[in-house]
């Protein structure tokens, strides 16, 4: 007990001596070394095992065995980041010498609550090996935060070539090239290092160490620190990162791996006797042959001989082998034991140990171990997931995605229009990830393969589609031998593109597929990505990192182009603060509860990335019909620009118009009335002079009853325009609402002086005669085929009855006074359902995400998709300011116009549009910004609160907020170079 305060006092006063002088590390190595006893000094070569999670008992037994044995550190193996810090305080004060601790986290800490980023194999098919230094930086950073010293990565060793391969289970590492895999994991080892974290290269010795030209089983007792040659080839990754600076390496062996001499393989380890096995554990044949200095760690564990071993019988042959550390000794009080009475009666064994202990203490040091210190437990969580490390994983995963086969260049699709897609989902339900990313591009019908299925019914359900996208996911290898046969089927009938969300080496049996993505895992964030590459909204890089068979072969990959198509970020890698966009939900979530709408859709994107994306609420009150990303709404006003302005932005590029001129040019029924004078310009601009309303529904009824000139309750060709569910309207009805509208009166004015601004829906109803009478066929046909199918804007068109259920359909009102039911599916402008629901000021219904592909082409100028639709000077001639006294442009509300209220800071060169029901869409040129909301606010009666609460203003100004506090980081901001490095990688 003396002896233990007696060197306790000693390691404390060693700890102090930098503040009295004794500053180098030699002295404090010296000085603490002095203090050590044999028994002592086995502990410090031992590291075991800690789990942050273990119950109070097997906590305090670590505690006792730290306190008793003096174990030279700790490895976290599982457990929560702020339950790891405290547990590592308290360890740290049961150690007469400060623990070095220690974690397995090439690929991430591997804790709960914390970001796991990709696995070797991913990262070995990443072209830009500067995102392997950023990964190791920002691994390096978490670990520093959890007082973490040492990461035990990267993995040095090559991918055994397919041809050499012993096994049907291949075990992945960052591939099988020796010089990309060295450049690879030195740039991650560079980056785990520039945080001060010791980097531990891990080395199967078995890869890459080739036993001498000897019969094993024949000597008596080989020198085990030479019997180990190093494969230049294979072990040129660990060279390179021994010349780098490894502060150590970690030799192990996996299950399934082969050594070899030179004339004969061993394919398992139960094939070398006991006597050969510190060849597993090569610490002196690395020391010696690559010249390393640095601690050899061996992890004792996987010594499993069919030849039982007595449980110290590992850790002893480990450090006879060479090695400097034992990692997580079986019987700790015996291995100290049977150590100690080894190394008594072994001079040479006896001048290791001394040797590898100072080297032990004087890593100590370099880690900042000569003083005591405590790691702060306070905002653990945030500081590891931050956003700048959810961008990085992002990016290492998508980076990764490789094209292997793209035979005729079918990638990226670009033609949506006249083309029938499909998905099959292997290995998984629909109603997936991927489908619903594949669904945000074109209209999809998704099917699945199970067991049992007959796909031969499948393959002919599947035969009139011209695309079919096939999903392999992780859970697919019991079906494989059917989906074999069943693409075999697919291919004669289809362009079949096959994505393999497992690993590579399952490739092997479809490599005469014409078309194949390699994704490697079926994460959600390859599920999201995918369908990315597919569409041209973000392109692919990877290359294959090992070689799968005779057609698909190392480095394989084609580098797609991207399309324009919107594509999927984060709110920071498109310089947003995510922080700040966080209030948008609570906006949304605002309206719910205040009743101001039953539900919304929120879709925000920047620089042509959709940052934000949620659905919020239900159907109705009754929360009976969540709100999804497929809910479709009346889109009300927005349906001018949307649909009518589209139309005639096209016929002026064509010249088939002029907006300069008078609207009775185009409509000479126009002459003989008062409206003889109107200009297509002014229309457009809601200064005509027209009145800014007229009910016109009141004049089909007679005190509660619908005349049966103009209604009936069944559908015929005598009533075939649809108003509500059960009711339908003549032909006549549209004659009568035109007649009305041109008998109506103008706005008074001052002779000799123009109309001002006021905003009216008559103007539209006009421009949608005029265009019909130009284009000559129904407006919702010409969109449909010159725009919204192009766009792959299913959901986007006039009367939805015809293509959707009413399910999918959200209620406008509870309509009491004209047609007396609730208006779903119908337009909610009585007007246009008059009209049989297609009319030039509302009628177009559609989802936020549809809606959000036509806001981009006009913000792209014209362009999407590959597809050009206007030339961009008609798009800014229509969005920009028209005259000095109005704030509108041609069809488009602009910034102060108080008929379409929008956010206060946006810029002037924002042009959008609202809707009564509840909606809006804003593009923002200035700073590539687009918003589109989507609710049915009106539902049931016709509430006005989400006007009065500013819900839609002010989640715009939410957008606009996160941006300028985003800029406000400045390069001061620690994750300001890794962020724009990922910025311009992406893009």
């Amino acid at each position: 007990m003396q002896k233990k305060v007696w060197i306790g006092f000693i390691v404390l006063v060693a700890l102090a001596s930098p503040l009295y002088g004794q500053t180098t590390k030699t002295q404090w190595v010296d000085s603490v070394f002095n203090t050590l006893d044999q028994d002592a000094k086995i502990g410090q070569v031992l590291m075991i095992r800690a789990d942050s999670y273990a119950d109070e008992q097997a906590i305090e037994k670590t505690a006792a065995q730290i306190k008793r044995f003096n174990i030279g550190g700790i490895v976290f193996t599982k457990g929560g980041p702020v339950s790891q810090v405290k547990l590592t305080n308290y360890f740290q004060q049961q150690a007469d010498i400060p623990l070095l601790i220690g974690m397995n986290a090439e690929s991430g800490l591997g804790l709960d609550s914390t970001l796991q980023f990709p696995t070797p194999m991913m990262l070995g098919s990443i072209q830009d090996d500067s995102l392997m230094f950023f990964l190791g930086s920002e691994i390096g950073k978490q670990l520093k935060r959890l007082g973490v010293h040492i990461n035990f990565g990267p993995t040095s060793d090559l991918n055994i070539p397919a041809h050499e391969k012993t096994g049907s289970n291949p075990i992945y590492h960052y591939g099988e090239d020796q010089n990309r895999v060295a450049a690879k994991v030195a740039a991650y080892q560079q980056g785990i290092k520039s945080e001060g974290i010791l980097s531990i290269a891990k080395k199967s010795p078995d890869y890459g160490l080739v036993v001498k030209n000897v019969q094993i089983e024949n000597q008596a007792d080989p020198n085990l620190n030479t019997l180990f040659t190093v494969d230049p080839n294979r072990a040129f990754p660990l060279t390179q990162l021994v010349k780098d600076g490894a502060d150590g390496v970690l030799t192990t062996y996996e299950p399934g791996m082969i050594f070899s001499d030179e004339s004969r393989v061993y394919s398992t380890p139960s094939e070398v006797i006991s006597r050969a096995m510190p060849l597993l554990y090569s610490g002196g044949s690395i020391k010696h042959q690559l010249k390393f200095n640095g601690l050899v760690f061996s992890f004792v564990p996987t010594i499993q001989l069919k030849k039982k071993l007595l449980p110290t019988e590992p850790e002893i042959m480990a450090l006879k082998s060479g090695s400097d550390v034992l990692l997580f000794p079986q019987n700790v009080g015996g291995t100290v034991r049977k150590l100690r009475k080894v190394i008594r009666k072994d001079k040479v064994l006896q001048k290791q140990l001394d040797e590898s202990v100072k080297k032990i203490l004087a890593t100590k040091y370099d880690a900042g171990l000569y003083k005591r210190n405590t790691v702060a437990t306070d905002d653990v969580p945030f500081q590891i997931i931050k956003p700048a490390v959810t961008a990085l994983q992002t990016a290492l995963y998508e980076k990764s995605v490789t094209v292997v086969k793209n035979d005729q260049n079918v990638l990226p699709l670009q033609q949506l229009d006249s083309k029938m897609f499909a998905s099959v989902s292997i290995g998984t339900n629909v109603g997936n990830t991927f489908t619903t990313y594949l669904s945000k591009y074109a209209p999809f019908t998704h099917y699945t393969l199970q067991a049992g299925d007959d796909i031969d019914v499948l393959s002919k359900n599947l035969s009139p589609y011209n695309y079919i996208i096939v999903g392999i996911f992780q859970h697919a290898p019991s079906l494989e031998n059917v989906y074999r046969e069943f693409l075999q089927q697919l291919v004669k009938t289809s362009t079949v593109i096959v994505v393999m969300m497992d690993a590579p080496s399952k490739l092997a049996q479809l490599d005469n597929m014409p078309v194949i993505i390699e994704a490697y895992t079926d994460l959600q964030v390859i599920q999201q990505f995918v369908p990315q590459i597919i569409f041209g909204g973000a392109k692919a890089d990877g290359s294959l990192p090992v070689t799968v068979s005779e057609n698909i072969k190392l480095s394989a990959g084609f580098q797609t182009s991207g399309l324009g198509r919107l594509s999927y970020s984060t709110a920071e890698l498109e310089g947003l603060d995510s922080k700040t966009m966080s209030k948008v939900a609570q906006v949304a979530q605002e309206a719910i509860d205040q009743k101001s709408a039953p539900g919304c859709q929120v879709l925000i994107a920047r620089h042509g990335k959709i940052i934000y994306d949620k659905c919020f609420g239900f159907q109705t009150y009754e929360n009976k019909s969540p709100i999804t990303d497929q809910t479709i709404y009346d889109l009300a006003s927005v349906s001018k620009v949307m649909g009518t302005l589209q139309v005639v932005m096209f016929l002026q590029e064509k010249g088939l118009i002029d907006i300069n001129k008078k609207v009775s040019v185009y409509l000479p029924e126009l002459l003989t009335t008062n409206k003889k004078d109107i200009i297509v310009k002014d229309v457009l601009t809601h200064q005509s002079g027209l009145a800014p309303f007229l009910m016109m529904w009141p004049q089909t009824v007679k005190g509660d009853t619908l005349l049966p000139h103009y209604y009936s309750p069944v559908r015929d060709e005598n009533y075939p325009l649809q108003v509500a569910p059960g009711l339908y309207a003549s032909t006549a009805i549209q004659d009568s609402v035109w007649h009305w509208l041109l008998k109506s009166d103008m706005l008074p004015k001052p002779a000799r002086t123009p109309y001002t601004t006021r905003y009216s829906d008559l103007g539209f109803m006009i421009m949608h005669r005029l265009v019909e009478r130009i284009i000559n066929q129904p407006m919702q046909e010409f969109l449909n085929q010159n725009l919204y199918e192009p766009l792959g804007s299913g959901t986007v068109g006039y009367l939805p009855l015809n293509r959707f259920p009413a399910t999918q359909l959200a209620p406008t009102e509870i309509d009491t006074l004209y047609r007396k039911t609730t208006v779903v599916g119908t337009v909610h402008d009585e007007r246009a359902a008059m009209l049989g629901g297609v009319a030039g000021h509302a009628g177009l219904f559609g989802n936020a995400s549809d809606l959000m592909k036509i806001a981009q082409m006009l913000l792209q100028k014209g362009s999407y998709g590959g597809q050009t639709y206007y030339k961009p000077e008609t798009v800014e001639l229509f969005a920009q300011k028209q005259f000095e006294n109005s704030s509108r442009g041609l069809g488009w509300a602009k910034p102060g116009d108080s008929s379409s209220p929008s956010s206060r800071i946006e810029s002037p060169k924002t042009f959008g549009h609202t809707g009564f029901t509840g909606t809006c869409v804003w593009m923002d040129p200035e700073f590539d910004v687009v918003f589109v909301f989507l609710s049915n606010s009106r539902f049931p009666n016709r509430s006005a609160k989400l006007n009065t609460t500013n819900i839609r203003s002010r989640i715009q100004d939410t957008i606009y907020q996160s941006i300028f506090i985003y800029c406000q980081y400045g390069e001061n901001e620690p994750d300001h170079k890794l962020m724009e490095y990922l910025r311009k990688s992406i893009n």
